[in-house]
């Protein structure tokens, strides 16, 4: 099938757990050449050129949220110029944020054979166009650091990424800020950085967390970036500075995606944000 390729990562935590999942996606597709695992970023590299000569239609991508990233960054890299197929996400991660924020839902295999069949039907697709935010050298729909890349650390830190690890995260680091407690303490540390936001210069000089999206959802449903939805080719750029215990009483509206009214978080629609830190500072 010429015009549909697949990619599996079979590092991910789905993929690893289910490989009988994988062959069951290569036998929806029915050829071989369309259905890529791929081990490496070589390999990858190299998938990408295959199916950017083959001129593909349509791209499905079978891992999490860092397989997303991962792949969409080097089939931009490859195809250069050249516009990208269209993009499909089949959830093949242990974290599939991004393919919810776009309204994708089911299994894998449930997902790629409606594919498949409106692709021979000649039936329309649902198309959602969202903009990719470019880090650097690197694509990807959700940034963050401060709080949002501690809590990513503690959450694999608790074993292999889950739903339910998740949550023990979220609760964990509720109780502590209840308290003040050194857990939520050591999440929301703070760091100093210079901040512009479309040309505009922020008016805080250290940070809790800083953070931004171009779908809706952060995790767990908490659907923070409510300015997606506006409209417009903009992603949602925030950043808070306080500490833990203050934070709880605007958590609610934060989950239903409407705006907090906390007096120490600033957000905006961005084109562009550009930070400059006092020292390195890591990042997911």
């Amino acid at each position: 099938m010429p015009g549909i390729g697949i990619v599996l990562n079979p590092h991910s935590k789905r993929n690893r757990q289910s490989p009988e999942g994988m062959r069951r996606l290569g036998f929806i597709v029915g050829d071989k050449g369309s259905c890529a695992q791929t081990s490496d970023m070589n390999d990858l590299e190299r998938v990408a050129r295959e199916f950017k000569e083959r001129d593909i239609d349509i791209l499905g991508i079978s891992g999490g949220d860092g397989t997303n990233h991962r792949t969409l960054t080097t089939f931009i890299q490859v195809y250069g110029e050249k516009p990208l197929p269209k993009i499909t996400f089949l959830r093949g991660g242990t974290l599939n944020t991004i393919a919810t924020g776009c309204g994708i839902h089911g299994s894998p295999e449930k997902i790629l054979s409606n594919l498949i069949y409106k692709y021979h039907e000649d039936e329309s697709f649902t198309i959602r166009k969202i903009r990719l935010i470019q880090i650097n050298n690197d694509y990807g729909f959700i940034w963050g650091c401060g709080v949002i890349y501690r809590f990513m650390d503690a959450y694999y830190k608790k074993g292999e990424g889950s739903p339910m690890n998740a949550a023990k995260t979220l609760v964990q680091s509720i109780g502590s800020a209840i308290v003040n407690g050194p857990f939520a303490c050591r999440m929301f540390e703070r760091f100093d950085a210079d901040v512009t936001v479309n040309g505009e210069r922020w008016a805080y000089k250290n940070y809790s967390a800083l953070y931004a999206a171009s779908v809706p959802y952060l995790g767990l449903n908490f659907k923070t970036f409510y300015l997606v939805d506006k409209g417009g080719d903009a992603f949602h750029a925030i950043g808070f500075s306080m500490p833990p215990r203050n934070i709880l009483p605007y958590m609610p509206l934060m989950f239903l995606g409407r705006p907090s009214g906390c007096p120490n978080l600033l957000e905006e629609p961005a084109q562009t944000m550009e930070m400059n830190f006092s020292e390195p500072i890591p990042y997911t």
